[in-house]
């Protein structure tokens, strides 16, 4: 009987333990909510958060485009009746023309499995001087002939401007409205 006697001591040994950090854990408690904690406002300089993703208010720029982020820039993608492929460089708030000096610009489109290379040359709008434009133009004959309609072309617009190259997706939402028509089959997907 002495060993099983022994146990029940070996355990009874253990309680006053076990009370005692319960009930430093009790005394100790959480903090009160209005001593140690308060929510972060605006002003507060909170770091190590994850970005809020940038999203646009509209579907399209000011020339009627499709909006391609561009790094620090915003690009709006266009396409003429005649085929000829227009892209611009915008500000922040995607409204005002951004000219930019020692800069080129490339589609890279996607033809089925195929990617298909053209440049855009510079062309300044009114009033850009200096060597500098927001407005870069593939003229019909560099496009594919198989791109008829900006719906039709995808890919990336790449641009390097003072040597640092961004590139941008050229997307299409469609779930936009528009006054255009165009087939929304698989085969177009």
């Amino acid at each position: 009987m002495a060993p099983q006697n022994l146990e029940n001591q070996a355990s009874w040994g253990r309680v006053p333990a076990t009370i005692a950090t319960c009930g430093l854990a009790f005394m100790l408690g959480c903090p009160s909510s209005s001593s140690e904690y308060r929510e972060l406002g605006k002003g507060d300089d909170v770091k190590n958060t994850t970005p809020v993703e940038h999203h646009h208010d509209h579907d399209h720029g000011p020339n009627g485009g499709h909006l391609v982020e561009l790094g620090k820039y915003h690009g709006e993608v266009t396409m003429s009746p005649e085929r000829v492929v227009t892209v611009y460089l915008l500000d922040e708030a995607v409204k005002k023309a951004v000219p930019v000096a020692d800069a080129t610009a490339t589609i890279v489109a996607l033809i089925g499995a195929e990617k298909v290379e053209f440049a855009l040359t510079a062309s300044p709008l009114e009033g850009e001087t200096d060597g500098k434009s927001s407005r870069f133009v593939a003229a019909a004959d560099v496009v594919p002939a198989s791109i008829k309609n900006l719906e039709e072309l995808k890919g990336e617009v790449v641009l390097v401007v003072g040597g640092e190259k961004t590139v941008g997706s050229i997307t299409h939402d469609h779930d936009h409205d528009h006054d255009h028509d165009h087939d929304h089959d698989s085969k177009s997907k």
